[in-house]
């Protein structure tokens, strides 16, 4: 088991850090509307619901292939809408692989958004948490799981989850931005954040929901961007309307090893 774990920690890093899986010459890239691109204020942290549109698949996605997601809740700040519902948020395909031990990889990063009037903007974002389409709820609500949350109620504690169908709990890795620095697990043996009814995630959510068979591996270091996804026994595979909780991460670095 630790020899197993060692590879895929060696097989993200990689992933994350080097050039090793050829690159597409030319990918073919979404059409994004011409003109300067606006900013918005959106802070390290910020968390994004939205739904995959597409598929995506470690063993047919290419490096340069075309990453979409739909916004689906408004992204509010001081009842200001900054992301409203129904924008499209655009990246690629970096890079896919696997180890030789039937594991697989697929790293993944958002690079702007495309309001609903055709305007664009620039930002540097991951998957924080995903879960599929036909996933269960694994909280009532979201006000009653923040209720709890401030009150100090173990949301892992029985009778807390809905009762239909069974919990998994999320397995998120904070993955470096150079392999010289390790890799470490973030601590938390129970749920972290939750989906409600809707498909929205609470904004603490990390991890793979109802996806036993796969991590997600954020970058957190300054500069870093983008998310390997791993997964065990079979290819990384999303399907089209996969929930999806984008976080925005810190500003990219011209760093090679922001890579």
């Amino acid at each position: 088991m630790k020899n197993r774990f060692l590879g895929v920690a060696l097989l993200v890093v990689s992933m994350a850090s080097g050039p090793t899986i050829a690159q597409n010459s030319s990918p073919e890239k979404t059409a994004v509307p011409s003109g300067p691109a606006i900013t918005i204020p959106l802070s390290t942290g910020t968390a994004i619901n939205a739904s995959l549109v597409g598929t995506l698949d470690s063993s047919k996605s290419k490096p340069g292939d075309p990453v979409t997601a739909v916004v689906t809740e408004p992204v509010v700040y001081q009842r200001s809408v900054l992301l409203p519902k129904g924008c499209r948020i655009l990246g690629q395909v970096v890079r896919t692989g696997a180890d030789g031990q039937s594991t697989s990889a697929l790293f993944v990063e958002f690079d702007r958004v495309i309001l609903k009037n055709g305007q664009q903007a620039v930002l540097n974002a991951g998957i924080q948490a995903l879960a599929p389409a036909t996933a269960a709820p694994t909280i009532p609500s979201r006000e009653k799981y923040e209720e709890d949350r401030m009150a100090g109620i173990n949301r892992s504690a029985p009778g807390y989850l809905l009762p239909q169908g069974p919990s998994m709990l999320p397995s998120t890795y904070s993955l470096p931005t150079s392999p010289r620095r390790g890799m470490q697990e973030l601590p938390g043996p129970g749920m972290e954040g939750g989906l409600d009814r809707r498909g929205l995630f609470t904004p603490d959510s990390k991890g793979a929901f109802s996806e036993p068979n796969m991590k997600v591996f954020t970058p957190v270091s300054e500069g870093s961007h983008g998310t390997v996804l791993v997964g065990n026994d079979k290819p990384v595979h999303l399907e089209n309307g996969t929930h999806l909780l984008i976080v925005i991460q810190p500003p990219a670095s011209s760093s090679p090893d922001a890579r």
